[in-house]
Protein backbone atom coordinates (compact mmCIF):
# COMPACT_ATOMS: atom_id res chain seq x y z
CA UNK A 1 0.00 0.00 0.00
CA UNK A 2 1.14 3.25 -1.12
CA UNK A 3 1.65 5.66 2.18
CA UNK A 4 3.86 8.75 0.29
CA UNK A 5 3.34 10.27 -3.53
CA UNK A 6 6.19 12.33 -4.68
CA UNK A 7 5.45 14.35 -7.41
CA UNK A 8 9.31 15.39 -9.12
CA UNK A 9 9.57 18.37 -11.50
CA UNK A 10 12.51 18.81 -13.32
CA UNK A 11 13.52 19.39 -16.76
CA UNK A 12 16.61 17.01 -16.67
CA UNK A 13 15.98 13.58 -16.72
CA UNK A 14 19.38 11.98 -15.08
CA UNK A 15 17.97 13.68 -12.45
CA UNK A 16 14.54 12.61 -12.40
CA UNK A 17 16.25 8.93 -12.73
CA UNK A 18 18.39 9.44 -9.78
CA UNK A 19 15.67 11.02 -7.42
CA UNK A 20 13.57 8.24 -8.47
CA UNK A 21 16.54 5.32 -7.52
CA UNK A 22 16.64 6.91 -4.22
CA UNK A 23 13.09 7.90 -3.40
CA UNK A 24 12.14 3.49 -4.09
CA UNK A 25 15.73 2.84 -2.51
CA UNK A 26 15.45 4.61 0.75
CA UNK A 27 11.65 5.21 1.63
CA UNK A 28 9.31 2.15 1.92
CA UNK A 29 6.01 2.63 0.79
CA UNK A 30 6.47 5.48 -1.70
CA UNK A 31 5.17 6.40 -5.25
CA UNK A 32 6.99 8.64 -7.64
CA UNK A 33 4.79 10.42 -10.47
CA UNK A 34 7.67 12.55 -12.59
CA UNK A 35 7.23 15.25 -14.89
CA UNK A 36 9.97 16.80 -17.15
CA UNK A 37 7.86 19.47 -18.51
CA UNK A 38 6.16 22.07 -15.85
CA UNK A 39 3.17 22.91 -17.32
CA UNK A 40 1.80 19.17 -17.72
CA UNK A 41 2.97 18.55 -14.01
CA UNK A 42 0.44 21.72 -13.70
CA UNK A 43 -2.21 19.83 -15.86
CA UNK A 44 -2.08 17.01 -13.45
CA UNK A 45 -2.44 18.91 -10.07
CA UNK A 46 -5.26 20.85 -11.70
CA UNK A 47 -7.19 17.37 -13.12
CA UNK A 48 -6.47 14.15 -11.78
CA UNK A 49 -4.73 15.06 -8.49
CA UNK A 50 -7.86 15.96 -6.87
CA UNK A 51 -8.78 12.68 -7.82
CA UNK A 52 -6.63 10.66 -5.98
CA UNK A 53 -6.14 9.09 -3.16
CA UNK A 54 -5.28 11.69 -0.40
CA UNK A 55 -1.95 10.55 0.38
CA UNK A 56 0.79 12.87 1.59
CA UNK A 57 2.89 14.34 -1.11
CA UNK A 58 6.38 15.74 -1.83
CA UNK A 59 7.06 18.05 -4.73
CA UNK A 60 10.64 17.57 -5.65
CA UNK A 61 10.65 21.61 -7.83
CA UNK A 62 13.56 22.54 -9.75
CA UNK A 63 13.77 26.07 -10.20
CA UNK A 64 15.63 26.69 -13.85
CA UNK A 65 13.44 24.85 -16.35
CA UNK A 66 13.51 26.15 -19.75
CA UNK A 67 9.44 26.48 -20.59
CA UNK A 68 8.69 28.37 -16.48
CA UNK A 69 11.14 28.49 -13.79
CA UNK A 70 10.89 27.25 -10.66
CA UNK A 71 9.28 30.57 -9.04
CA UNK A 72 6.54 30.82 -12.13
CA UNK A 73 5.71 27.62 -11.28
CA UNK A 74 4.75 28.01 -7.61
CA UNK A 75 2.96 31.15 -8.67
CA UNK A 76 0.30 29.53 -10.17
CA UNK A 77 0.68 26.57 -7.70
CA UNK A 78 -0.69 29.59 -5.05
CA UNK A 79 -3.80 29.64 -7.33
CA UNK A 80 -4.94 25.52 -7.02
CA UNK A 81 -7.78 24.80 -4.76
CA UNK A 82 -6.60 24.75 -0.97
CA UNK A 83 -7.89 21.20 -0.28
CA UNK A 84 -4.87 19.90 -3.36
CA UNK A 85 -2.59 22.34 -1.96
CA UNK A 86 -2.89 20.86 1.99
CA UNK A 87 -1.62 17.71 0.95
CA UNK A 88 1.19 18.83 -0.68
CA UNK A 89 4.57 19.76 0.65
CA UNK A 90 6.95 21.41 -1.66
CA UNK A 91 10.53 21.36 -1.21
CA UNK A 92 12.92 23.16 -4.42
CA UNK A 93 15.43 20.89 -5.72
CA UNK A 94 17.58 22.65 -7.19
CA UNK A 95 21.89 22.99 -8.65
CA UNK A 96 21.59 26.99 -7.50
CA UNK A 97 23.64 27.93 -4.74
CA UNK A 98 22.43 31.72 -5.82
CA UNK A 99 21.52 33.10 -1.71
CA UNK A 100 18.97 35.22 -3.37
CA UNK A 101 17.03 31.50 -4.45
CA UNK A 102 18.11 30.36 -1.20
CA UNK A 103 16.49 33.03 0.54
CA UNK A 104 13.33 33.24 -1.43
CA UNK A 105 12.39 29.94 -1.09
CA UNK A 106 12.99 30.09 2.89
CA UNK A 107 10.75 32.93 3.04
CA UNK A 108 8.17 31.46 0.55
CA UNK A 109 5.28 30.29 2.64
CA UNK A 110 4.61 27.26 0.50
CA UNK A 111 8.11 25.89 0.64
CA UNK A 112 9.11 23.90 3.25
CA UNK A 113 12.88 23.34 2.17
CA UNK A 114 15.87 24.09 -0.12
CA UNK A 115 17.68 20.86 -1.43
CA UNK A 116 21.07 21.39 -3.33
CA UNK A 117 21.05 19.06 -6.32
CA UNK A 118 21.75 15.87 -6.96
CA UNK A 119 19.61 14.37 -4.34
CA UNK A 120 20.92 12.18 -1.69
CA UNK A 121 19.96 9.88 0.97
CA UNK A 122 20.69 12.32 3.43
CA UNK A 123 18.20 14.96 1.39
CA UNK A 124 15.27 12.42 1.46
CA UNK A 125 16.24 11.69 5.30
CA UNK A 126 15.71 15.73 5.72
CA UNK A 127 12.56 15.82 4.02
CA UNK A 128 11.72 12.47 5.88
CA UNK A 129 12.37 14.56 9.52
CA UNK A 130 10.46 17.47 8.00
CA UNK A 131 7.80 15.52 7.06
CA UNK A 132 7.62 11.94 9.11
CA UNK A 133 8.61 9.01 6.34
CA UNK A 134 9.07 6.13 7.12
CA UNK A 135 13.13 4.52 5.80
CA UNK A 136 13.26 1.01 4.38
Amino acid sequence: MTAYRFIIVDDDELDIRLAKLYIKQTLTNAEVVAFSVPEEALKYFMSSFGDLPALPSILLLDLNMPSISGWEFLEIFEQLDQKVKNHISVYILSSSVDSRDIDKASNHHNVKGYLQKPITVDSLKKIGKSDGLTFA
